[in-house]
């Protein structure tokens, strides 16, 4: 496996073996009923998404929002911009990506990008029923690549596209290499999992672990907010799944991006995608706004919240009318 991939997976194995220990813990049988006033759940072909709608009331909505957070995320990624979205009359729809979050573990569901999209896509056709407006679509790290994919595969749906620190591609391939080999063979994807689930991870491990997303240590509710989700029974297999059940169904090229609003936000500290990954992207499709916050890792929508703020309401107020 290459250095390069094995820091953009989260960073791979290495992450993998660092939050095993998360699973070891007290684990919750089952999905909450209603985890949020706000949540709904959805089944979609094999996957049920849980997902909490902002503003879905209020009349003349000034556009549609989506937000898709990334590896080992939840809604919960986005709870620091979620207020700015609905003070300026946005409808907003956070969603969990299947294995995360409140969202059922079905180990079938297709976790590639393109895979992603088509399921997402199902999901928010459904929400739109005779709505026709366009989806103005930003996505985290892992969910970059899912929003990439849907934004390539269904250009006419959409009315912008923001990459957040994203798992962006210039061509999408399935994940390769030996550890996505070893997670496809049944012996080893057994032993794997049995082994997250024994390991224990102490609040310390965890805070160190998170550190590097997010610049500094997370405080309880922030530990709270990532750790309760992934006791939920079967997360374990889940994110194991990510690298084994992961076969893009679309060939896709970031060349489609040319005739869309592209608005790319990163931390210039980020050490888990390194910016480089935004500027390669620019240089193959120069029409993108590059956007880059100098003191933010990670994840700048919950570090530096009031500029990642300004940046995504001006580009989106600036398409929105």
């Amino acid at each position: 496996m290459s250095k390069i991939l094995f820091f953009i997976l989260f960073p791979g194995l290495a992450f993998i073996m660092g939050i095993s220990g998360v699973f070891g813990q007290e684990v919750i049988a089952t999905v909450p009923g209603r985890p949020f006033e706000n949540s709904h759940f959805l089944k979609i072909d094999s996957a049920t998404f849980h997902y909490r709608i902002y503003n879905e009331g209020i009349k003349n909505q000034k556009g549609k929002v989506l937000l898709v957070h990334g590896f080992c995320g939840s809604t919960f990624c986005w709870r620091n911009n979620i207020d700015a979205l609905v003070n300026a009359g946005y409808l907003v729809v956070a969603i969990d990506l299947p294995g995360f979050g409140y969202s059922d573990r079905n180990l079938h569901v297709n976790q590639s990008h393109s895979g992603r999209a088509h399921l997402i896509w199902s999901l928010l056709a459904k929400i739109d029923q005779d709505d026709k407006r366009k989806w103005n679509i930003v996505g985290h790290s892992m969910g970059g690549g899912a929003v990439e994919a849907m934004a390539l595969m269904n250009p006419d749906r959409v009315q912008t596209v923001t990459f957040v620190d994203g798992m962006v591609f210039i061509r999408n391939q399935n994940m390769e290499g030996a550890f996505i080999t070893m997670t496809k063979m049944k012996g080893t994807n057994h032993i794997m999992v049995s082994l997250a689930k024994q390991d224990i991870i102490s609040y310390n491990s965890m805070e160190r672990l998170m550190k590097q997303v997010y610049g500094r240590p997370l405080d309880s509710a922030e530990m709270k907010g990532y750790i309760d989700p992934l006791r939920i029974n079967g997360s374990a297999a889940s994110v194991i799944n990510i690298y084994a059940n992961a076969h893009e169904i679309r060939h896709l090229h970031a060349d489609g991006l040319l005739d869309l609003p592209v608005l790319v936000i990163w931390g210039k500290k980020d050490r888990t995608i390194y910016l480089r990954n935004a500027k390669k992207l620019k240089r193959n499709v120069p029409t993108i706004d590059l956007k880059i916050i100098p003191d933010a890792h990670h994840s700048p929508m919950e570090t530096h919240p009031q500029q990642f703020n300004e940046l995504l309401l001006n580009f989106l107020n600036a398409h929105n009318s």
